[in-house]
């Protein structure tokens, strides 16, 4: 397969990322990952042409909507869908009693919150951590890879399994049709 580029949501270290990541190398393609801040932005990207490929994970809050555009808008496919598990998670805390904590909203159901008098939805777990090290809230649900100076584990939770999609041109995919 020729080099391609891969819009996804980032920053580098994202679970969105190391899938991606890992996808690539398992699959033996030769691609260029394009880290995004958004899927509005990952959109534009295969508009522009920047991107030929978007890879989405389908607890994604906008997991749908980004795959009908994709097909109805852009006239990609889903070419492959996978089940990957995440990096490990942990609730971290900066200070005994945090009263806030930043989390990144596919990850909400993932641990009771109810300990908690604010619950801040950011955009990946990776600013989860770097808010909490910032001191902006006194605890994250994010990376375990995390802890460290200073943030402690309060909470382990075990990597989360989640379904991958990848959109392109070509179809890898086996398709079951209805009726």
């Amino acid at each position: 397969m020729a080099s391609s580029t891969f819009a996804t949501l980032g920053p580098e270290g994202s679970n969105h990322h190391l899938v991606l990541q890992a996808y690539l190398e398992r699959e033996e393609i030769a691609a260029t990952p394009l880290l995004c801040d958004d899927f509005g932005a990952v959109l534009q990207a295969c508009t522009r042409d920047a991107a030929d490929h978007i890879f989405i994970c389908a607890a994604h809050g906008r997991c749908g909507e980004v795959v009908g555009a994709a097909q109805y808008k852009l006239g990609l496919k889903i070419t492959d869908v996978f089940v990957a598990e995440s990096q490990p998670l942990a609730i971290l805390h900066r200070k005994e009693r945090p009263r806030s904590i930043a989390l990144h909203p596919a990850t909400r159901e993932y641990a009771s919150l109810s300990a908690y008098e604010e619950v801040i939805e950011v955009s990946s777990t990776v600013a989860a951590a770097e808010g909490l090290r910032a001191g902006a809230w006194d605890a994250a649900l994010t990376a375990t890879r995390f802890a460290g100076d200073g943030l402690t584990i309060a909470r382990h939770i075990p990597p989360p399994r989640d379904a991958w999609l990848v959109l392109g041109g070509v179809d890898r995919s086996t398709v079951w049709k209805l009726g």
